[in-house]
């Protein structure tokens, strides 16, 4: 049988601004500057006579509710493929800390099933598909940074080449997107432009774009999320520039190349005795303990 392997990236907001709903629109549009970075899911994808599933060594992700079977049963039924789909998913990005894995996890889906199926769409005709998925879907049918507007509709890849180099902070806490759209109900504020971001891009200089990071929840998130307010304490005092990723509740540093981070700080983060410190990438998270123990990961821009 055909299959196919792929790599689901995880993704991170250099800017992100929620505008006002619109009259009668039930969702908030974005201006998000889209980064996906080398912290990836992995998904084995084999074509089956006729039926779908999923794979995996975590057991809550197993369930026709994980995206990446509402994907495969959407574009089945969609296109009227009448082979299936066995999907194995090896889980390395932590759920609702804001990283959008699912969304990837579910863009690669689309993505995939498009060339082993045979369907053969161009990705512009994927889009829709992938917004009855999921407003962050879209973004991840294209490769590299992007600038994303509308409902996750708009999705305009930019061409700036310059690698950039972070930390991840994952706390272990767990944010509910919409809960986060919620609290913004609440707070009155002038809306910012992802101009200033973009032009930052353009200029290829990491301060300056480590300068015009902005992420719109995390004002209101760390306010109502006492464990983020600690961790926003300890970051102030480690990491020159930082900031939530997505809605949460991870977080995340941008190295300019001027910082040097002693693996004491990093320990002292934690709370953890010497030796259990890493920022190499190697072991920081099992299949086991996805997304629940707090752990630090020196991450850079994916594909470049």
């Amino acid at each position: 049988m055909r299959r196919l392997e792929t790599t689901a990236p995880a993704k991170i907001n250099l800017f992100l601004e929620v505008l006002p709903k619109p009259d009668g629109a039930d969702l908030h549009p974005v201006d998000t500057v889209i980064e996906k970075i080398d912290l990836c899911d992995r998904l084995t994808l084999r074509v089956t006579p006729a039926h779908l599933d999923i794979k995996s060594y975590i057991p809550v992700l197993v369930t026709p509710e994980n995206l990446v079977f509402k994907a495969a049963a959407l574009l089945k039924k969609t296109y009227r493929i009448k082979e299936g789909v066995s999907i194995s998913l090896s889980k390395k990005i932590p759920v609702s800390a804001g990283l959008g894995g699912g969304s990837s996890d579910a863009a690669s889906v689309l993505l995939g099933l498009n060339q082993l199926w045979r369907i053969q769409e161009p990705v512009s005709r994927l889009v829709p598909l992938a917004l009855g998925l999921g407003s962050d879907v879209p973004s991840f049918l294209f490769p590299g940074r992007c600038l994303v507007s509308g409902f996750g509709e708009k999705v305009k890849t930019l061409s700036t080449p310059t690698k950039f180099q972070y930390v991840l902070i994952l706390t272990g806490v767990k944010i509910s997107t919409a809960a986060a759209y919620r609290w913004l109900d609440d707070l009155t504020y002038q809306c910012h432009s992802s101009k200033i971001m973009v032009d930052a891009l353009k200029r290829g200089r990491p301060e300056l774009v480590a300068q015009k990071m902005f992420n719109r929840f995390q004002e209101v998130v760390t306010k109502k999320e006492k464990r983020l307010r600690g961790w926003e304490k300890k970051l102030d005092k480690n990491f020159n520039h930082y900031l939530l990723a997505g809605s949460g509740g991870a977080f995340f540093a941008f190295l300019t190349g001027q910082e040097f981070i002693p693996l004491t700080s990093i320990l002292s983060l934690q709370g953890r005795g010497k030796g259990e410190g890493d920022l190499t990438g190697s072991g920081f998270l099992s299949e086991e303990n996805a997304g629940n123990a707090v752990k630090f990961l020196r991450v850079s821009t994916y594909g470049r």
